[in-house]
Protein backbone atom coordinates (compact mmCIF):
# COMPACT_ATOMS: atom_id res chain seq x y z
CA UNK A 1 0.00 0.00 0.00
CA UNK A 2 2.80 2.25 0.75
CA UNK A 3 6.30 3.36 -0.03
CA UNK A 4 9.46 1.59 1.04
CA UNK A 5 12.43 3.11 2.84
CA UNK A 6 14.50 2.79 -0.33
CA UNK A 7 11.96 4.70 -2.37
CA UNK A 8 11.77 7.46 0.19
CA UNK A 9 15.52 7.85 0.22
CA UNK A 10 15.47 8.21 -3.55
CA UNK A 11 12.65 10.75 -3.58
CA UNK A 12 13.53 14.45 -3.50
CA UNK A 13 10.88 16.92 -2.40
CA UNK A 14 10.73 19.37 -5.30
CA UNK A 15 10.20 23.07 -4.67
CA UNK A 16 10.19 23.88 -8.36
CA UNK A 17 8.20 22.45 -11.22
CA UNK A 18 8.46 18.66 -11.46
CA UNK A 19 10.49 17.08 -14.18
CA UNK A 20 8.49 15.99 -17.22
CA UNK A 21 7.03 12.50 -17.29
CA UNK A 22 9.50 10.15 -18.86
CA UNK A 23 8.82 7.35 -21.28
CA UNK A 24 7.90 3.98 -19.83
CA UNK A 25 11.14 2.28 -18.78
CA UNK A 26 12.25 -1.02 -20.23
CA UNK A 27 12.17 -3.20 -17.17
CA UNK A 28 14.62 -6.07 -16.62
CA UNK A 29 13.19 -9.48 -17.45
CA UNK A 30 13.09 -10.41 -13.75
CA UNK A 31 11.61 -7.15 -12.40
CA UNK A 32 8.53 -7.68 -10.26
CA UNK A 33 6.57 -5.05 -12.21
CA UNK A 34 7.16 -6.78 -15.55
CA UNK A 35 4.19 -9.00 -16.38
CA UNK A 36 1.32 -9.68 -18.76
CA UNK A 37 -2.05 -8.59 -17.43
CA UNK A 38 -4.42 -11.14 -15.97
CA UNK A 39 -7.85 -11.49 -17.50
CA UNK A 40 -10.35 -9.09 -15.89
CA UNK A 41 -13.28 -10.75 -14.12
CA UNK A 42 -15.50 -10.57 -11.12
CA UNK A 43 -13.88 -11.84 -7.94
CA UNK A 44 -13.29 -15.62 -7.87
CA UNK A 45 -12.54 -17.51 -4.66
CA UNK A 46 -8.80 -17.56 -5.36
CA UNK A 47 -6.15 -14.95 -6.13
CA UNK A 48 -5.39 -14.50 -9.84
CA UNK A 49 -1.83 -13.31 -10.54
CA UNK A 50 0.22 -13.13 -13.74
CA UNK A 51 1.59 -16.54 -14.77
CA UNK A 52 5.10 -15.23 -14.04
CA UNK A 53 4.30 -14.57 -10.38
CA UNK A 54 3.44 -16.57 -7.27
CA UNK A 55 2.57 -15.90 -3.64
CA UNK A 56 3.25 -17.26 -0.16
CA UNK A 57 0.86 -16.97 2.77
CA UNK A 58 2.47 -15.35 5.82
CA UNK A 59 -0.39 -15.12 8.33
CA UNK A 60 -4.18 -15.14 8.51
CA UNK A 61 -6.58 -13.60 10.97
CA UNK A 62 -7.10 -15.80 13.99
CA UNK A 63 -3.56 -17.20 14.06
CA UNK A 64 -2.04 -17.48 17.51
CA UNK A 65 0.43 -14.84 18.63
CA UNK A 66 3.84 -16.06 19.76
CA UNK A 67 2.80 -15.53 23.37
CA UNK A 68 -0.40 -17.32 24.35
CA UNK A 69 -1.20 -14.47 26.74
CA UNK A 70 -1.62 -12.13 23.76
CA UNK A 71 -4.35 -14.24 22.17
CA UNK A 72 -4.82 -14.29 18.40
CA UNK A 73 -4.13 -12.05 15.43
CA UNK A 74 -7.08 -9.74 14.83
CA UNK A 75 -9.03 -9.51 11.58
CA UNK A 76 -9.53 -6.75 8.98
CA UNK A 77 -5.91 -6.50 7.73
CA UNK A 78 -5.09 -3.15 6.14
CA UNK A 79 -1.72 -1.38 5.82
CA UNK A 80 0.96 -4.04 5.37
CA UNK A 81 4.34 -2.38 5.81
CA UNK A 82 7.65 -4.16 5.33
CA UNK A 83 10.35 -2.54 7.49
CA UNK A 84 13.85 -3.78 6.62
CA UNK A 85 16.33 -4.50 9.39
CA UNK A 86 19.51 -2.67 8.47
CA UNK A 87 18.25 -2.14 4.92
CA UNK A 88 17.86 -5.89 4.34
CA UNK A 89 15.51 -7.31 1.73
CA UNK A 90 15.54 -10.70 3.46
CA UNK A 91 15.16 -9.78 7.13
CA UNK A 92 12.64 -7.37 8.55
CA UNK A 93 9.37 -6.66 10.27
CA UNK A 94 5.90 -6.75 8.74
CA UNK A 95 3.49 -4.28 10.33
CA UNK A 96 -0.17 -5.16 9.77
CA UNK A 97 -2.98 -2.74 10.64
CA UNK A 98 -6.32 -4.04 11.90
CA UNK A 99 -9.16 -1.82 10.69
CA UNK A 100 -11.55 -2.93 13.40
CA UNK A 101 -14.88 -1.27 14.09
CA UNK A 102 -14.12 -0.97 17.82
CA UNK A 103 -11.07 -0.42 19.97
CA UNK A 104 -11.02 -4.11 20.92
CA UNK A 105 -10.79 -5.20 17.28
CA UNK A 106 -8.35 -2.50 16.19
CA UNK A 107 -4.58 -2.35 16.52
CA UNK A 108 -1.38 -3.47 14.81
CA UNK A 109 0.35 -6.86 14.59
CA UNK A 110 4.11 -7.05 14.08
CA UNK A 111 5.65 -10.07 12.37
CA UNK A 112 9.36 -10.92 12.41
CA UNK A 113 10.30 -12.17 8.94
CA UNK A 114 13.34 -13.88 7.45
CA UNK A 115 13.90 -15.20 3.93
CA UNK A 116 15.64 -18.54 3.48
CA UNK A 117 17.85 -18.35 0.35
CA UNK A 118 17.96 -22.15 0.15
CA UNK A 119 14.24 -22.85 0.12
CA UNK A 120 13.42 -19.39 -1.24
CA UNK A 121 10.62 -19.12 1.28
CA UNK A 122 9.80 -16.57 3.96
CA UNK A 123 9.63 -17.65 7.58
CA UNK A 124 7.58 -15.92 10.26
CA UNK A 125 9.70 -16.23 13.37
CA UNK A 126 7.46 -14.22 15.69
CA UNK A 127 3.98 -12.71 15.76
CA UNK A 128 3.20 -10.07 18.38
CA UNK A 129 0.73 -7.22 18.96
CA UNK A 130 1.88 -3.63 19.37
CA UNK A 131 1.30 -2.19 22.84
CA UNK A 132 -0.93 0.90 22.56
CA UNK A 133 -1.90 0.88 26.25
CA UNK A 134 0.13 4.01 27.12
CA UNK A 135 -1.89 6.03 24.57
CA UNK A 136 -5.32 4.57 25.49
CA UNK A 137 -5.36 2.20 22.52
CA UNK A 138 -6.17 2.86 18.87
CA UNK A 139 -9.35 2.81 16.81
CA UNK A 140 -9.97 1.67 13.22
CA UNK A 141 -6.31 1.43 12.12
CA UNK A 142 -6.55 1.94 8.38
CA UNK A 143 -3.52 2.76 6.29
CA UNK A 144 -0.16 4.17 7.29
CA UNK A 145 3.42 4.59 6.20
CA UNK A 146 7.03 3.60 6.78
CA UNK A 147 9.37 6.47 7.66
CA UNK A 148 12.88 7.01 6.22
CA UNK A 149 14.23 6.04 9.67
CA UNK A 150 12.39 2.67 9.65
CA UNK A 151 9.54 3.32 12.03
CA UNK A 152 5.87 2.83 11.20
CA UNK A 153 3.06 5.36 11.33
CA UNK A 154 -0.38 3.82 11.75
CA UNK A 155 -3.48 5.93 11.06
CA UNK A 156 -6.78 5.99 12.90
CA UNK A 157 -9.47 6.46 10.26
CA UNK A 158 -12.44 6.73 12.57
CA UNK A 159 -13.31 7.38 16.18
CA UNK A 160 -16.32 6.63 18.38
CA UNK A 161 -19.24 8.97 17.82
CA UNK A 162 -18.81 10.66 21.19
CA UNK A 163 -15.18 11.83 21.66
CA UNK A 164 -13.55 10.97 24.98
CA UNK A 165 -10.43 12.07 26.85
CA UNK A 166 -10.03 9.18 29.27
CA UNK A 167 -6.54 10.18 30.49
CA UNK A 168 -7.37 13.91 30.84
CA UNK A 169 -4.44 15.10 28.74
CA UNK A 170 -6.62 17.53 26.76
CA UNK A 171 -6.53 15.47 23.55
CA UNK A 172 -9.41 13.27 22.44
CA UNK A 173 -8.47 9.61 22.61
CA UNK A 174 -8.92 8.61 18.95
CA UNK A 175 -8.54 10.07 15.45
CA UNK A 176 -4.76 10.52 15.18
CA UNK A 177 -1.59 9.20 13.60
CA UNK A 178 0.64 7.09 15.84
CA UNK A 179 4.36 6.36 15.32
CA UNK A 180 5.61 2.96 16.49
CA UNK A 181 8.99 1.28 16.80
CA UNK A 182 8.69 -2.11 15.06
CA UNK A 183 11.59 -3.63 17.02
CA UNK A 184 10.09 -2.90 20.45
CA UNK A 185 6.44 -2.81 19.31
CA UNK A 186 5.87 0.36 21.33
CA UNK A 187 4.59 3.87 20.67
CA UNK A 188 7.29 6.53 20.37
CA UNK A 189 7.74 9.39 22.81
CA UNK A 190 7.56 12.50 20.60
CA UNK A 191 8.41 15.27 23.06
CA UNK A 192 11.04 13.53 25.18
CA UNK A 193 9.13 13.61 28.45
CA UNK A 194 9.23 9.83 28.88
CA UNK A 195 5.58 9.29 27.93
CA UNK A 196 4.48 7.95 24.51
CA UNK A 197 2.37 10.34 22.43
CA UNK A 198 0.13 10.23 19.42
CA UNK A 199 1.05 12.69 16.68
CA UNK A 200 -1.11 15.52 17.98
CA UNK A 201 0.27 18.30 15.78
CA UNK A 202 -0.60 16.41 12.59
CA UNK A 203 -4.24 16.98 13.50
CA UNK A 204 -7.27 14.94 14.40
CA UNK A 205 -9.47 13.80 11.52
CA UNK A 206 -10.32 10.60 9.63
CA UNK A 207 -6.76 9.64 8.76
CA UNK A 208 -6.20 7.29 5.84
CA UNK A 209 -2.45 7.33 5.38
CA UNK A 210 0.77 9.30 5.53
CA UNK A 211 3.87 9.56 3.36
CA UNK A 212 7.08 11.09 4.74
CA UNK A 213 9.31 12.87 2.23
CA UNK A 214 13.06 12.41 2.00
CA UNK A 215 13.68 15.71 3.82
CA UNK A 216 12.40 13.87 6.93
CA UNK A 217 10.23 16.89 7.76
CA UNK A 218 7.40 17.02 5.22
CA UNK A 219 4.46 14.67 5.68
CA UNK A 220 1.44 14.42 3.38
CA UNK A 221 -1.86 13.19 4.81
CA UNK A 222 -5.33 12.45 3.50
CA UNK A 223 -8.74 12.58 5.19
CA UNK A 224 -11.53 10.19 4.16
CA UNK A 225 -14.49 12.23 5.39
CA UNK A 226 -16.94 12.05 2.49
CA UNK A 227 -17.84 14.90 0.18
CA UNK A 228 -17.54 17.75 2.71
CA UNK A 229 -14.32 17.31 4.72
CA UNK A 230 -11.99 15.13 2.62
CA UNK A 231 -8.99 17.43 2.63
CA UNK A 232 -5.36 17.02 1.62
CA UNK A 233 -3.01 18.07 4.41
CA UNK A 234 0.70 18.78 4.68
CA UNK A 235 2.65 18.80 7.95
CA UNK A 236 6.15 20.30 8.09
CA UNK A 237 8.03 19.29 11.23
CA UNK A 238 10.18 21.81 13.07
CA UNK A 239 12.93 19.21 13.55
CA UNK A 240 13.71 16.53 10.92
CA UNK A 241 12.68 13.07 12.08
CA UNK A 242 10.76 14.38 15.07
CA UNK A 243 7.04 15.14 14.93
CA UNK A 244 6.33 16.75 18.30
CA UNK A 245 6.00 20.20 16.68
CA UNK A 246 5.44 21.60 13.22
CA UNK A 247 3.13 23.55 10.96
CA UNK A 248 -0.03 22.02 9.50
CA UNK A 249 -1.56 23.06 6.16
CA UNK A 250 -4.65 22.18 4.11
CA UNK A 251 -4.82 22.45 0.33
CA UNK A 252 -7.15 24.92 -1.38
CA UNK A 253 -7.38 24.83 -5.16
CA UNK A 254 -7.65 28.10 -7.07
CA UNK A 255 -10.94 27.08 -8.62
CA UNK A 256 -13.11 24.04 -9.19
CA UNK A 257 -11.84 20.46 -9.26
CA UNK A 258 -11.35 19.52 -12.89
CA UNK A 259 -10.41 23.00 -14.06
CA UNK A 260 -8.03 24.44 -11.45
CA UNK A 261 -4.35 23.70 -12.02
CA UNK A 262 -2.92 25.69 -9.08
CA UNK A 263 -3.59 25.96 -5.38
CA UNK A 264 -2.45 27.30 -2.02
CA UNK A 265 -1.48 25.70 1.29
CA UNK A 266 -3.59 27.22 4.08
CA UNK A 267 -2.08 27.17 7.60
CA UNK A 268 -4.34 25.25 10.01
CA UNK A 269 -4.11 26.07 13.74
CA UNK A 270 -2.47 23.18 15.63
CA UNK A 271 -0.82 24.62 18.74
CA UNK A 272 -3.28 23.84 21.55
CA UNK A 273 -5.10 20.57 22.30
CA UNK A 274 -8.40 22.24 21.40
CA UNK A 275 -7.04 23.27 17.99
CA UNK A 276 -5.61 19.82 17.31
CA UNK A 277 -8.89 18.17 18.33
CA UNK A 278 -10.83 20.18 15.73
CA UNK A 279 -8.64 20.07 12.65
CA UNK A 280 -11.36 19.14 10.15
CA UNK A 281 -13.69 21.94 11.27
CA UNK A 282 -10.85 24.48 11.05
CA UNK A 283 -9.85 23.37 7.54
CA UNK A 284 -13.47 23.57 6.42
CA UNK A 285 -13.84 27.10 7.84
CA UNK A 286 -10.65 28.17 6.03
CA UNK A 287 -12.11 27.06 2.70
CA UNK A 288 -9.92 24.01 1.97
CA UNK A 289 -10.94 21.93 -1.06
CA UNK A 290 -12.74 18.65 -0.35
CA UNK A 291 -12.00 15.78 -2.73
CA UNK A 292 -14.68 13.27 -1.65
CA UNK A 293 -12.81 10.49 0.09
CA UNK A 294 -9.04 11.05 0.06
CA UNK A 295 -7.54 7.60 0.58
CA UNK A 296 -3.84 7.57 -0.11
CA UNK A 297 -1.02 9.98 -0.93
CA UNK A 298 2.35 9.02 -2.39
CA UNK A 299 5.40 10.72 -3.91
CA UNK A 300 6.56 9.74 -7.39
CA UNK A 301 10.20 8.62 -7.41
CA UNK A 302 10.40 9.71 -11.06
CA UNK A 303 8.98 13.23 -10.98
CA UNK A 304 8.75 14.13 -7.27
CA UNK A 305 5.08 15.01 -7.78
CA UNK A 306 2.46 14.20 -5.17
CA UNK A 307 -0.23 11.67 -6.16
CA UNK A 308 -3.43 11.05 -4.21
CA UNK A 309 -6.65 9.13 -4.65
CA UNK A 310 -10.25 10.25 -4.21
CA UNK A 311 -12.35 7.18 -3.53
CA UNK A 312 -15.75 8.71 -4.26
CA UNK A 313 -15.26 9.67 -7.92
CA UNK A 314 -12.63 7.00 -8.55
CA UNK A 315 -9.81 9.40 -9.41
CA UNK A 316 -6.06 9.63 -8.88
CA UNK A 317 -4.84 13.23 -8.93
CA UNK A 318 -1.31 14.65 -8.93
CA UNK A 319 0.35 18.01 -8.35
CA UNK A 320 3.72 19.69 -7.88
CA UNK A 321 4.41 21.15 -4.43
CA UNK A 322 6.24 24.48 -4.58
CA UNK A 323 6.26 25.13 -0.83
CA UNK A 324 3.42 27.58 -0.16
CA UNK A 325 1.61 26.82 -3.43
CA UNK A 326 0.99 23.90 -5.78
CA UNK A 327 0.99 23.76 -9.57
CA UNK A 328 0.37 21.28 -12.40
CA UNK A 329 -2.69 19.92 -10.62
CA UNK A 330 -4.51 17.41 -12.85
CA UNK A 331 -6.15 13.99 -13.14
CA UNK A 332 -3.51 11.31 -13.68
CA UNK A 333 -5.74 8.25 -14.04
CA UNK A 334 -9.35 7.25 -13.48
CA UNK A 335 -12.59 9.17 -13.71
CA UNK A 336 -12.92 12.93 -14.08
CA UNK A 337 -15.76 15.43 -13.87
CA UNK A 338 -16.31 14.97 -17.61
CA UNK A 339 -15.87 11.18 -17.78
CA UNK A 340 -17.34 9.30 -14.85
CA UNK A 341 -17.30 5.82 -16.40
CA UNK A 342 -13.73 5.59 -17.66
CA UNK A 343 -12.58 2.33 -19.24
CA UNK A 344 -9.08 1.19 -20.22
CA UNK A 345 -7.90 -1.45 -22.70
CA UNK A 346 -6.43 -4.47 -20.90
CA UNK A 347 -4.37 -6.89 -23.00
CA UNK A 348 -3.96 -10.39 -21.58
CA UNK A 349 -2.25 -12.85 -23.89
CA UNK A 350 -3.68 -12.48 -27.37
CA UNK A 351 -6.90 -10.82 -26.23
CA UNK A 352 -7.76 -7.23 -25.33
CA UNK A 353 -10.87 -6.11 -23.46
CA UNK A 354 -12.17 -2.77 -22.24
CA UNK A 355 -12.31 -2.82 -18.45
CA UNK A 356 -14.12 -0.22 -16.33
CA UNK A 357 -11.87 1.68 -13.93
CA UNK A 358 -14.76 2.03 -11.51
CA UNK A 359 -14.77 3.84 -8.19
CA UNK A 360 -13.09 3.12 -4.88
CA UNK A 361 -9.47 3.91 -5.81
CA UNK A 362 -7.83 3.26 -2.47
CA UNK A 363 -4.19 2.41 -1.79
CA UNK A 364 -1.26 3.60 -3.90
CA UNK A 365 2.28 2.23 -4.16
CA UNK A 366 5.14 3.30 -6.42
CA UNK A 367 8.05 1.12 -7.39
CA UNK A 368 11.37 2.82 -8.09
CA UNK A 369 10.67 2.88 -11.83
CA UNK A 370 7.55 5.02 -11.38
CA UNK A 371 5.02 2.23 -11.91
CA UNK A 372 1.98 3.10 -9.80
CA UNK A 373 -0.01 0.28 -8.19
CA UNK A 374 -3.62 1.26 -7.47
CA UNK A 375 -5.59 -1.00 -5.13
CA UNK A 376 -9.33 -0.79 -5.48
CA UNK A 377 -11.98 -0.80 -2.75
CA UNK A 378 -15.06 -0.77 -4.94
CA UNK A 379 -15.88 -1.76 -8.48
CA UNK A 380 -14.28 -5.18 -9.00
CA UNK A 381 -11.59 -4.69 -6.33
CA UNK A 382 -8.70 -5.04 -8.76
CA UNK A 383 -5.00 -4.34 -8.31
CA UNK A 384 -4.08 -2.07 -11.22
CA UNK A 385 -0.68 -0.92 -12.46
CA UNK A 386 -0.36 2.43 -14.23
CA UNK A 387 2.89 2.93 -16.13
CA UNK A 388 4.75 6.25 -15.76
CA UNK A 389 4.20 7.11 -19.43
CA UNK A 390 0.42 6.86 -19.01
CA UNK A 391 -1.80 9.71 -20.12
CA UNK A 392 -5.57 9.77 -20.35
CA UNK A 393 -5.25 10.20 -24.13
CA UNK A 394 -2.73 7.34 -24.48
CA UNK A 395 -3.45 4.92 -21.63
CA UNK A 396 -0.82 2.60 -20.20
CA UNK A 397 -2.88 0.67 -17.66
CA UNK A 398 -2.48 -3.02 -16.81
CA UNK A 399 -4.20 -5.44 -14.44
CA UNK A 400 -1.89 -7.12 -11.93
CA UNK A 401 -4.39 -9.07 -9.84
CA UNK A 402 -7.99 -10.20 -9.60
CA UNK A 403 -8.64 -10.64 -5.90
CA UNK A 404 -10.59 -13.26 -3.87
CA UNK A 405 -14.32 -13.10 -3.43
CA UNK A 406 -15.55 -10.50 -0.96
CA UNK A 407 -12.16 -8.97 -0.18
CA UNK A 408 -10.50 -5.60 -0.48
CA UNK A 409 -6.80 -5.69 -1.44
CA UNK A 410 -4.78 -3.64 1.05
CA UNK A 411 -1.13 -2.80 1.60
CA UNK A 412 1.22 -2.78 -0.21
CA UNK A 413 4.95 -2.33 0.27
CA UNK A 414 8.10 -3.63 -1.45
CA UNK A 415 11.36 -4.98 -0.10
CA UNK A 416 14.23 -2.54 -0.80
CA UNK A 417 15.45 -4.66 -3.75
CA UNK A 418 11.86 -4.80 -5.08
CA UNK A 419 11.95 -8.56 -5.46
CA UNK A 420 9.13 -9.00 -2.94
CA UNK A 421 5.73 -7.35 -2.61
CA UNK A 422 3.83 -7.49 0.68
CA UNK A 423 0.07 -7.07 0.53
CA UNK A 424 -3.03 -8.12 2.46
CA UNK A 425 -6.35 -9.60 1.43
CA UNK A 426 -8.79 -7.88 3.77
CA UNK A 427 -11.89 -9.71 5.00
CA UNK A 428 -12.70 -12.07 2.09
CA UNK A 429 -15.99 -13.95 2.15
CA UNK A 430 -15.86 -16.41 5.08
CA UNK A 431 -17.81 -18.94 3.01
CA UNK A 432 -14.99 -19.27 0.43
CA UNK A 433 -13.82 -22.90 0.25
CA UNK A 434 -11.51 -23.13 -2.76
CA UNK A 435 -7.93 -24.06 -1.77
CA UNK A 436 -4.95 -22.65 -3.67
CA UNK A 437 -1.44 -24.04 -3.27
CA UNK A 438 1.06 -21.30 -2.49
CA UNK A 439 4.82 -21.21 -3.11
CA UNK A 440 5.46 -23.10 0.14
CA UNK A 441 3.04 -25.86 -0.82
CA UNK A 442 0.44 -24.72 1.69
CA UNK A 443 -3.22 -25.15 0.80
CA UNK A 444 -4.55 -21.61 1.23
CA UNK A 445 -8.26 -20.82 1.46
CA UNK A 446 -9.00 -17.10 1.32
CA UNK A 447 -11.81 -17.08 3.87
CA UNK A 448 -10.20 -14.74 6.40
CA UNK A 449 -7.86 -11.78 6.23
CA UNK A 450 -4.50 -12.90 4.81
CA UNK A 451 -1.10 -11.22 4.60
CA UNK A 452 0.93 -12.58 1.70
CA UNK A 453 4.19 -11.97 -0.12
CA UNK A 454 4.27 -11.95 -3.93
CA UNK A 455 7.28 -12.39 -6.18
CA UNK A 456 8.29 -13.80 -9.53
CA UNK A 457 8.42 -17.57 -9.90
CA UNK A 458 11.95 -18.76 -9.30
CA UNK A 459 12.61 -15.96 -6.84
CA UNK A 460 10.00 -17.30 -4.42
CA UNK A 461 9.35 -20.96 -3.75
CA UNK A 462 12.13 -23.03 -5.33
CA UNK A 463 12.62 -26.32 -3.46
CA UNK A 464 15.85 -27.53 -1.93
CA UNK A 465 17.10 -29.75 -4.73
CA UNK A 466 16.71 -30.80 -8.33
CA UNK A 467 13.72 -32.83 -7.17
CA UNK A 468 11.60 -29.68 -7.66
CA UNK A 469 10.15 -31.08 -10.88
CA UNK A 470 8.51 -33.92 -8.98
CA UNK A 471 4.91 -33.43 -7.84
CA UNK A 472 4.05 -32.98 -4.20
CA UNK A 473 2.08 -35.42 -2.10
CA UNK A 474 -1.64 -34.94 -2.36
CA UNK A 475 -1.83 -33.68 1.21
CA UNK A 476 0.87 -32.70 3.69
CA UNK A 477 0.04 -30.86 6.91
CA UNK A 478 2.61 -30.01 9.60
CA UNK A 479 1.42 -29.30 13.14
CA UNK A 480 1.67 -27.71 15.60
CA UNK A 481 3.42 -24.91 13.76
CA UNK A 482 5.14 -23.14 15.51
CA UNK A 483 5.98 -26.01 17.87
CA UNK A 484 7.55 -25.95 21.32
CA UNK A 485 7.15 -29.69 21.85
CA UNK A 486 9.39 -32.69 21.40
CA UNK A 487 7.75 -33.89 18.20
CA UNK A 488 6.42 -32.42 14.98
CA UNK A 489 3.41 -34.23 13.52
CA UNK A 490 3.11 -34.69 9.77
CA UNK A 491 -0.14 -35.82 8.18
CA UNK A 492 0.06 -36.74 4.52
CA UNK A 493 -1.69 -38.73 1.81
CA UNK A 494 0.14 -41.02 -0.59
CA UNK A 495 -1.28 -42.51 -3.78
CA UNK A 496 0.72 -45.72 -3.32
CA UNK A 497 2.88 -47.64 -0.85
CA UNK A 498 6.46 -46.41 -1.13
CA UNK A 499 9.56 -45.61 0.88
CA UNK A 500 10.20 -42.04 1.95
CA UNK A 501 13.08 -40.00 3.33
CA UNK A 502 12.28 -37.27 5.83
CA UNK A 503 14.87 -34.48 6.17
CA UNK A 504 15.02 -31.21 8.13
CA UNK A 505 17.20 -28.28 7.00
CA UNK A 506 18.10 -25.14 8.93
CA UNK A 507 18.19 -21.61 7.46
CA UNK A 508 21.80 -22.10 6.33
CA UNK A 509 20.81 -25.11 4.25
CA UNK A 510 22.50 -27.62 6.57
CA UNK A 511 20.68 -30.92 7.05
CA UNK A 512 20.06 -31.34 10.78
CA UNK A 513 17.87 -34.45 10.77
CA UNK A 514 17.22 -37.45 8.53
CA UNK A 515 14.91 -40.42 9.05
CA UNK A 516 13.32 -43.09 6.88
CA UNK A 517 9.66 -44.02 6.62
CA UNK A 518 7.38 -46.25 4.60
CA UNK A 519 4.22 -44.56 3.38
CA UNK A 520 1.07 -46.62 3.06
CA UNK A 521 -1.49 -45.91 0.37
CA UNK A 522 -3.88 -43.32 1.75
CA UNK A 523 -3.55 -41.27 4.92
CA UNK A 524 -0.27 -41.41 6.87
CA UNK A 525 0.81 -39.81 10.13
CA UNK A 526 4.51 -39.36 10.88
CA UNK A 527 6.24 -38.00 13.95
CA UNK A 528 9.49 -36.09 13.59
CA UNK A 529 11.63 -35.60 16.74
CA UNK A 530 12.59 -31.93 17.09
CA UNK A 531 13.36 -31.62 20.81
CA UNK A 532 17.10 -31.19 20.21
CA UNK A 533 16.68 -28.48 17.59
CA UNK A 534 17.38 -24.92 18.76
CA UNK A 535 14.65 -22.35 18.25
CA UNK A 536 14.39 -21.01 14.71
CA UNK A 537 13.04 -21.47 11.20
CA UNK A 538 13.37 -24.88 9.50
CA UNK A 539 12.31 -26.64 6.34
CA UNK A 540 10.91 -30.18 6.28
CA UNK A 541 11.46 -32.14 3.06
CA UNK A 542 9.73 -35.47 2.37
CA UNK A 543 11.00 -37.33 -0.71
CA UNK A 544 9.84 -40.53 -2.34
CA UNK A 545 10.71 -42.04 -5.70
CA UNK A 546 7.85 -40.07 -7.27
CA UNK A 547 7.26 -37.01 -5.05
CA UNK A 548 9.10 -34.18 -3.30
CA UNK A 549 7.23 -32.18 -0.67
CA UNK A 550 8.52 -29.13 1.24
CA UNK A 551 6.99 -27.53 4.32
CA UNK A 552 8.40 -24.74 6.55
CA UNK A 553 8.02 -24.84 10.32
CA UNK A 554 9.19 -22.90 13.36
CA UNK A 555 10.73 -24.43 16.49
CA UNK A 556 10.15 -22.25 19.53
Amino acid sequence: MKHTTTLLAATALLSTAARAQTACPTLPQDHISRFTSVQPSTQPQDLRLPATHTFQLLVQGGAAYSSAADGNVKEAFDFTGYVPIGGSSTSGYLSINHEGSAAATSGVSMLNLSFDPLTKLWGVTAKNPVNFGPVVGTFNNCSGGVTPWSTVITCEENAPTAPTDSNNDGYFDFGWNVEIDPATRTVKDQDGNGTPDKLWRMGRFKHENVVVAADRRTVYEGADEGSANSFVYKFVATTPGQFANGTLYALKLDGAIGTATTGTWLPVPNTTPAECNNTAAAALALGATSFNGVEDIEISPVTGQIYFTAKGPGTTYRFTDAGSTVSAFDVFVGNSPGVTNRTYPISYGAATVSEAWGTGNDNLTFDSQGNLYVLQDGGRNHVWVVRPCHTQASPAVELFAVTPNGCEPTGMTFSPDEKFMFISIQSPDPTNTLATTDAAGQAVVFNKSSAIVISRRGVLGTTLSTEKARPELAKADVYPNPTAGAELSVELTSLSREAATVQVFNTLGARVLTQSAVLAQGLNRLRVPVSKLPGGHYTLVIQTATTSTTRPFIKQ
